[in-house]
């Protein structure tokens, strides 16, 4: 599979970093409490930087893209 353009790589990591930990903080404190969403915010954010390290370092997404343009 080929990579996206480095603009889209670095705008999928800030989603994948921000929405994800956010969202699940929010969903988890609706549904089940204040204490139960902090924590499901805190697995999802711990798995959310996991996912964002490797993409960055082993499949090379924080590197520019020298030959394109």
């Amino acid at each position: 599979m080929k990579k996206p353009k480095y603009e889209y790589r670095i705008a999928i990591i800030m989603i994948l970093l921000t929405a994800v930990p956010i969202g699940a903080t929010q969903l988890g404190w609706y549904l089940y409490g204040k204490q139960v969403g902090f924590d499901y915010g805190m697995i999802a954010g711990t798995f959310a930087v996991i996912l964002a390290g490797y993409l960055m370092y082993e499949k090379g997404w924080r590197n520019e893209d020298e030959d394109e343009d």
